[in-house]
């Protein structure tokens, strides 16, 4: 799609020509000030076509489509001349320091050859001369022509030494010479396209009969972008199950009330978008499932399967070893059972792990859900143990468009929206998706045309009726969305989306930036909520005060049409064999390597000129030679075990995920990394976000500078920041509590969330010097576990602290009271030992006022006194891996605010009481506070936690 390509090169055109701090060699090169009214021309330009496109839409007329096809091309060979010019920019600066010392001898030989001939010529004895036999009277003439001649001669020489003549334009010509033909290139389309518009207008107008293939969608009315509510936090456990109930009991009496005591495969299979995976997972959560197994486990095997990913999923693992398959088969032994395969395409997908499910005869259940007749019959023994799953009926099917679209709509919005549901054909998916798209329409015009634009020719639901459907909800998309959305194809089916990350990595692309009153964290969340909003994305988890998207998903035929939608458009190009001529020719901006086999070391032997993203999920190794993509900006490695060999200092790099210890200067000393597989990364001015698993140094190059990275706000490094402070940073995860000096602090005066680790008593002497951190709205603590120590109460200094995660640190309960007095403090993290003791008093005097989440994980404490008075704006509660708790307080049940408890591996006692007060929550009126639990323990193991 054009609006890729457009939405990149004006964000280009931003940071290399438009900021406030532009890279220096093109200052250097006067470039700025003799091409900034044309880039501002051509960004103008760029930004009035794109709003055309979105004020116009008609899906379906080829001539649009042409003129969107020559947008992209046309925008795309702009922003690839401009780029490679930068990058041109640099081989000649490197080689004129390359040729440096060369021409400072070349020069001074020069010049002392000149000094020499004209001495000889000077001061030599005159019969040491040659002269030519002529008169006497013009002998001496003829003597002063020559010292004349050879004079300027010598002068002409040394003139062209001190100042060579190169040959070449001056780079501003160069810029202008790209810059004038794109904006006669954008008019030239901008006025096809007026003209293409007024002509349609101009036949709607008159009367005529549209073509069945011009579709006229409607501008959607502007709303604002509601946050998410209780209702979509409980997502994961009151999804809307319209027309499946008699399915969900159909399958549930299959899994614990049939009488045989074999295990058995129960295959689910039916339709992509049927609602497959959403009824398995209602199976998986209820009560009575969870109470019947002693253990359930749940994988995704894809189209693509991996064993070992299978293998560690069921495990609940990440730890890589050999024997993976004999571990499970061990862990499930002797257990009564419920593992689940989800989405399986092949019978060799089952085969690579049935062996690991023993059957021990006592009612175990291998839950499995396909598309394919064929692995269902392969899958399962008998016919009484498969279920086909049905497509809803027209008043099902109503129901859920209702429940989603349009609640409270007048009769004639029904009129409109039933023949469009039929147009679904009972697909849950079709309708959610569609039911998104007209819950952002207000007008029964807007509904009207919407409506036209479904064609009804379609008595069957195929692929491709489906992909129409689908299509109809992608093309109303803003162009903005539109970008957004396609990016999603890059990650693999069933991916677990990072929201974090992803924001970050619109921000590489173009896709967001920050304004005025909005920063681009704001606007990417913005952007995340809509495309849920209209039931494209699938939210997996909220962040913990509720307020945004932490982690979403993919249903996988959305997936499937947004990588096909990608690769039309010559944007995305996914690698899922190991085939080293799996590349194409043409170019992609998009590499997406999702192959556990694919070797990496041939990567050099590609044509990737114009690739902008590298994206690297499964596979294993290190690549040998990424010094061909020149126009890279994102590199991305899922894989913590991955590690580039070779330095990637490229002169656009934007996002940086890797493995490799990371020196953003050319340092020197002690900065200078041991590690052989360092990266330098001294030329990326714009570089924006920086993901390490190893360590970052910052510190003067040889010449005694800093390299500057103005674009730079994000830093995360596993192990730790070394160096200078970066006073650029906003986010740094990963300081050394030693170098927490004031004279240190001081120097970061931007920073708004930050991690600090070592030992907690370094740490705590640390803690007055965190006042200099005016800004700092986050802070996490990470200690090395040894005794535990006190708070230090200077950190009540910290005013605008609203979000604290303490991990590891081992402190008393009773001094948790003290962060009481944070005053703007809203969510509370106490991960993984941070406190020590099995008793949680709180004094009434003890208020949280701001507290909107509060998070316990792993911890010993079991009795836990407190009341509503001291959480009054208590919202989300999460209770993680705390097997000792016996329950909640029962005063909670008083907090008005209170939206969810969730638990995770927990006590029945704490999820019990946690019922209680979700039912007096109820009685009181608040109907939407709930109770999630998960993996909640067993009776056995209850009572060896409580001894």
């Amino acid at each position: 799609m054009a609006c890729v390509v457009v939405l990149s090169l004006m964000r280009t055109l931003e940071l290399e020509f438009l900021q406030p701090l532009p890279r220096p060699i093109l200052q250097q090169n006067q470039l700025i000030p003799c091409n900034k009214d044309l880039v501002l021309s051509l960004h103008k330009k760029l930004g009035f076509l794109m709003e055309l496109f979105d004020e116009n839409r008609m899906d379906g007329v080829e001539a649009i489509k042409e003129l969107e096809t020559k947008l992209r091309d046309v925008a795309s060979r702009i922003e690839d001349e401009i780029e490679l010019q930068v990058v041109h920019l640099y081989v000649e600066e490197k080689k004129r320091e390359k040729e440096e010392e060369e021409e400072e001898l070349r020069i001074f030989q020069g010049i002392f050859d000149i000094f020499e001939k004209i001495v000889y010529h000077e001061f030599w004895p005159r019969e040491n001369h040659v002269y030519v036999e002529m008169p006497q009277g013009e002998k001496s003439t003829h003597h002063c022509q020559s010292l004349r001649q050879t004079s300027t001669h010598h002068c002409q020489r040394l003139h062209q030494i001190l100042h060579p003549l190169s040959g070449k334009s001056h780079p501003c010509l160069k810029f202008r010479r790209i810059l004038h033909p794109a904006l006669q290139h954008i008019d030239a389309i901008t006025q096809e396209l007026t003209k293409a518009y007024q002509l349609f207008k101009h036949h709607l107008q008159a009367g005529k009969k549209q073509s069945a293939s011009l579709q006229v969608l409607p501008i959607p009315t502007r709303q604002g972008i509601t946050m998410p509510d209780s209702s979509h936090h409980a997502s994961r456990s009151k999804q809307i199950m319209v027309g499946k109930q008699d399915e969900f009991e159909s399958i549930k009496e299959m899994l614990i009330q049939h009488p045989s005591k074999q295990r058995e495969v129960v295959p689910i299979k039916g339709m992509g978008g049927i609602g497959k995976t959403t009824l398995a997972k209602k199976i998986y959560e209820d009560l009575s499932i969870t109470s019947h197994f002693d253990k359930r486990a749940w994988t995704i095997a894809t189209q693509h399967h991996s064993k070992r990913q299978m293998l560690l999923d069921l495990l609940g693992s990440k730890d890589n070893n050999a024997n993976l398959a004999l571990r499970l088969y061990q862990s499930l032994k002797c257990q009564r059972y419920l593992v689940v395969m989800d989405d399986v395409w092949s019978k060799e997908a089952w085969d690579a792990v049935k062996a690991c499910f023993p059957d021990d005869g006592n009612g175990s259940r291998v839950l499995l859900t396909t598309r394919l007749a064929e692995v269902a019959n392969h899958t399962c023994s008998k016919d009484d143990f498969s279920h086909q799953m049905q497509l809803l009926e027209q008043s099902e099917s109503w129901q859920l468009f209702n429940e989603k679209a349009c609640e409270s709509r007048h009769v004639e919005f029904e009129t409109i929206g039933r023949p469009v549901v039929e147009k679904c054909k009972g697909l849950p998916l079709a309708i959610i998706v569609v039911a998104g798209l007209f819950s952002k329409l207000n007008t029964l015009d807007e509904w009207k045309n919407t409506a036209n634009a479904l064609s009804s020719s379609a008595t069957t639901l195929d692929d491709e009726e489906c992909s129409r459907i689908l299509s109809l909800s992608y093309n109303h998309l803003p162009h903005y969305l539109k970008a957004c959305f396609l990016y999603l194809g890059v990650f693999p089916e069933d991916h677990e989306i990072n929201a974090n990350e992803l924001a970050k990595l619109w921000l590489a692309e173009g896709f967001v930036k920050a304004f005025e009153n909005e920063s681009f964290d704001a606007v990417a969340n913005r952007y995340m909520q809509e495309l849920m909003d209209r039931n494209l994305i699938i939210l997996s988890e909220l962040c913990s005060r509720g307020r945004k998207i932490k982690r979403f998903r993919m249903h996988d035929l959305l997936h499937g049409f947004c990588v096909r939608e990608a690769q039309k458009d010559n944007l995305l190009h996914v690698v899922m064999s190991e085939n080293r001529f799996d590349f194409p020719q043409k170019g992609f901006r998009w590499i997406s390597i999702q192959s556990v086999n694919f070797d990496m070391s041939t990567i050099q032997h590609y044509t990737l000129k114009s690739y902008r993203s590298f994206f690297s999920f499964v596979c294993r190794g290190s690549s040998s030679d990424f010094r061909k993509g020149n126009l890279l900006r994102v590199f991305f490695s899922d894989d913590q075990f991955f590690e580039l060999n070779n330095n990637l200092d490229t002169v656009h790099l934007r996002f940086l995920k890797v493995r490799n210890d990371i020196e953003l200067s050319q340092a020197q000393g002690f900065l200078k990394s041991g590690c052989t597989k360092s990266l330098e990364l001294s030329r990326c001015w714009n570089l924006q976000t920086l993901y390490c698993l190893e360590r970052v140094s910052y510190g003067l190059d040889g010449e005694g500078k800093f390299s500057e990275f103005p674009q730079l706000h994000y830093i995360h490094c596993n192990r730790s920041f070394c160096g200078n402070p970066p006073n650029f940073v906003h986010k740094l995860y990963g300081i050394r509590a030693y170098d927490c000096l004031d004279e240190y602090i001081t120097n970061i005066p931007c920073l708004k969330k930050v991690r600090i680790q070592g030992e907690e008593i370094k740490i705590n002497a640390r803690i007055v010097n965190l006042a200099y951190f005016e800004q700092l709205e986050g802070l996490w603590i990470s200690s090395l576990p040894a005794a535990h120590a006190l708070i230090n109460t200077d950190i009540v200094l910290l005013k605008n602290l609203r979000k604290l995660s303490l991990h590891y640190t081992k402190f008393e309960w009773e001094q948790i009271n003290f962060l009481s007095k944070l005053p703007r403090l809203e969510v509370l993290k106490l991960l993984w030992k941070s406190c020590l003791g099995k008793e949680w008093e709180i004094q009434e005097e003890v208020i949280f006022c701001e507290l909107i989440a509060l998070v316990i994980c792993c911890c010993d404490l079991k009795h836990w006194k407190a009341s509503s008075h001291n959480f009054p704006k208590l919202e989300h509660l999460h209770i993680r891996y705390c097997d000792k708790l016996t329950e909640i307080p029962i005063d909670f049940a008083e907090i008005s605010s209170l939206k969810s408890i969730e638990f995770w591996k927990c006590l029945p006692s704490a999820v019990k009481s946690a019922k209680k007060i979700q039912d007096e929550q109820h009685d009181s009126g608040n109907y939407d506070m709930v109770v999630i639990e998960i993996e909640t323990l067993d009776v056995l193991e209850s009572e060896e936690r409580r001894a």
